[in-house]
């Protein structure tokens, strides 16, 4: 490795990266940003509170609000940047007590931009203790032309903990005619049940070694969803009701399923986020009210 360039790194020491990002070297640590957030929160008093919190640009967080009028914390994370260059390097650590409920999303669509040589990455770790609960919707990723990304996604659970996931991904700026002239997206998201694996999900794009608008693939839609989910009180009724859900809807094309007892997945490819989006705030809706006792609230308007 040549001096003066960093390895990418997470919690456990150096990150190991596909080939294709392998081949481009390691980080410049001249060439963007290097961002880390980490945050812990606990109830108190009724409510869920940070308890301790650090943060460097490009990353930031708002306060807590609690819109619902109970003590789950509403969490917004910020880039104030406008989004994800070449070299950029972000991490993102929260963790829960037990007993701590909270929401976390972004405050807007994250921007991945044109990399002339490097990459970016975006590391998030969620670790949760107890019956802590954690919703994670954050606003969908839109890869503008040329554009490269690694982003992996670790969560660590008890096995009293809930957790609810969403994802959204673009297929480029449609309306900027860059649908699908990103250059390569590689997404992971693992969810580990008492230190042991039990989800590995992977998701690569490269649209240089064939079109991904083919059958098979996307397919002519514009707009990727994918929601996971994993509680002690989601049981094989409640994900069947899910799946029903989501492949009944007319105008995507979606799968489900419970991959294994107290876990589930779907995905939905759209025409657009609107459509994709509708549909995982319904099936959140339907998780919502089983594991958290309360209705969704759409979160942002597309």
């Amino acid at each position: 490795m040549d001096q003066g360039r960093c390895p990418v790194r997470d919690r456990r020491g150096p990150l190991t990266l596909p080939a294709a990002f392998e081949a481009w070297g390691a980080l410049d640590p001249e060439v963007g940003k290097s961002g880390r957030l980490r945050m812990r929160l606990e109830p108190r008093a009724g409510q869920t509170v940070v308890a301790d919190q650090y943060w460097t640009l490009p990353l930031q967080v708002m306060p807590p609000s609690y819109q619902d009028g109970d003590d789950e914390a509403y969490i917004y994370l910020l880039n104030p940047t406008g989004g994800i260059v070449q070299g950029d390097r972000l991490e993102t650590e929260i963790a829960l007590a037990p007993g701590a409920r909270a929401l976390v999303s972004t405050q807007a669509a994250t921007k991945v931009y044109r990399a002339e040589s490097g990459y970016g990455v975006e590391l998030n770790h969620y670790t949760l203790r107890g019956d802590a609960v954690l919703e994670s919707l954050p606003d969908q990723t839109i890869p503008f032309a040329g554009a490269r990304l690694f982003r992996r996604t670790q969560v660590d659970l008890d096995p009293e903990s809930t957790v609810i996931l969403t994802d959204l991904l673009a297929a480029g700026r449609v309306a900027r005619d860059e649908r699908f002239r990103f250059d390569r997206l590689f997404v992971e998201l693992e969810l580990r049940l008492a230190g042991e694996r039990r989800l590995l999900d992977r998701l690569e794009l490269t649209p240089s070694e064939g079109p991904l608008d083919r059958l098979g693939l996307w397919d002519g839609h514009s707009c990727y969803g994918s929601l996971y989910a994993y509680s002690p009180r989601l049981d094989a009724n409640l994900s069947t009701a899910l799946s029903d859900l989501v492949e009944g809807r007319e105008g995507v094309w979606a799968g489900a399923g419970q991959p294994e007892p107290h876990f589930f997945v779907t995905r939905v490819l759209g025409r657009t986020t609107q459509e994709v989006a509708a549909v995982l705030l319904d099936a959140w809706d339907v998780l919502r009210r089983r594991l958290v006792g309360k209705a969704a609230r759409p979160l942002r308007k597309f």
